[in-house]
């Protein structure tokens, strides 16, 4: 198990023409990024077919084994540890395109194809691990675009041409927070950048509610990603994609809402997760996970959960909610804070855990350095 502490930002640029454990020194630097120019050199933009859509696999790496921290429920985060946040939104305007059909789920039921390459898992109070949750698919589907459920979807990317899958959720009106292993190889080099990004908010079996979002603009990881060689559990295993606005002028947020953020409340608390585990009706259905989360070593936490492959990216949530009327009790009980995304799991699935990087002042850094550079898309 390896744990990298270099925390050197990176970022990487693509313009496609179609579509936790604080530390005091804490440093960024930038390292040379990656245009849409360089990237079609090295691999060329290009579109899914249906197929592609249906049958994309995913990326997410996995773990043998874990501190004795992971199995300790009495872990508790400080309550003496000063907290950083960023307010969320609800959607601004109606959506008032067409939904855009990507595949047919009669020829590709269930996402069947994507489905084989994962262990199939029967939803369980708690795997071999021992690690306690819940488990449904959300429901019923008008949940799907009404807010905060609506601000997570489903992304596609190219690996050397092949399509891959993973999850992510909207934290600005046009910035898209994933898993850093969906947009980067974590080889230290600038041939590890991934390419052509799409994102479907409220995906479900095929029908992208809000649309297909092809234009993406920008993608950025943290440096304890990009030179940590890939392995995990990673420090800071997650990153930004930043999507043009469309021909009306508007932001996906501007259609789907956005996410809070909160710093540092994964580890300790109770949170939920959402992401499209290929494992889970094919990767069709957004899935919702419940659970606690204990210490998984270094800045990470662990939780149970039975997705795989496919929800890499999704969000961590604290306090998942639709707002109420009356008096708010309790501590950081702000409401819809992503405070980490999926980064693995478990390499013998039948232990049913997930870890993520506990979000810090690294994320806040990506954060800002994103907005600096695009401030339309914040």
């Amino acid at each position: 198990m390896k744990f990298n502490k270099n925390t050197t930002l990176t970022s990487a640029i693509g313009i496609s023409l179609s579509f936790l454990v604080f530390t005091s020194d804490l440093s960024f630097a930038d390292v040379e990024g990656i245009t849409s120019e360089k990237s079609s050199q090295v691999e060329m933009i290009q579109m899914p077919n249906p197929e592609d859509y249906a049958t994309a696999k995913s990326e997410m790496p996995m773990v043998d084994s874990l501190p004795d921290s992971a199995f300790d429920n009495n872990v508790l985060q400080s309550g003496s540890m000063q907290v950083v946040s960023g307010e969320g939104h609800e959607p601004r305007i109606k959506y008032r395109g067409k939904a855009t059909t990507l595949f047919n789920p009669i020829l590709f039921p269930q996402d069947s194809q994507a489905q084989e390459q994962d262990s199939q898992a029967i939803p369980q109070a708690a795997g071999g691990s021992g690690l306690q949750f819940t488990s449904s698919k959300v429901f019923p589907q008008a949940s799907d675009t009404a807010y905060p459920l609506s601000t997570t979807g489903k992304i596609w990317f190219t690996i050397n041409g092949f399509w891959k899958v993973c999850s992510g959720s909207m934290v600005k009106p046009g910035i898209v927070v994933t898993a850093g292993h969906c947009v980067h190889s974590g080889n230290n080099a600038s041939s590890g950048w991934y390419s052509n990004f799409q994102f479907a908010p409220a995906y479900r079996s095929g029908s992208a509610p809000y649309g297909i979002w092809r234009n993406w603009a920008f993608a950025n990881t943290t440096g304890t990603w990009y030179s940590g060689g890939g392995s995990v559990p990673n420090d800071a295993d997650y990153a930004v994609i930043v999507f043009n606005k469309n021909a009306s002028g508007r932001r996906i947020g501007d259609y789907t809402g956005w996410l809070g953020w909160q710093y540092p409340s994964m580890i300790g608390h109770h949170i939920t997760t959402l992401g499209y585990p290929n494992n889970l009706d094919g990767g069709s259905v957004n899935h919702r996970v419940d659970s606690n989360v204990n210490q998984g070593g270094g800045n990470t936490g662990v939780f149970g959960s039975d997705m795989t492959g496919g929800s890499s990216g999704g969000a961590i949530v604290l306090n998942l909610r639709q707002e109420y009327t009356g008096v708010a009790s309790g501590w950081e009980h702000n409401p819809n804070r992503l405070v980490s995304v999926v980064s693995y799991g478990a390499t013998d699935t039948s232990l049913m855990r997930q870890g993520g990087s506990q979000f810090d002042s690294r994320f806040q850094t990506l954060l800002n350095n994103t907005c600096s550079r695009y401030p339309w898309a914040c």
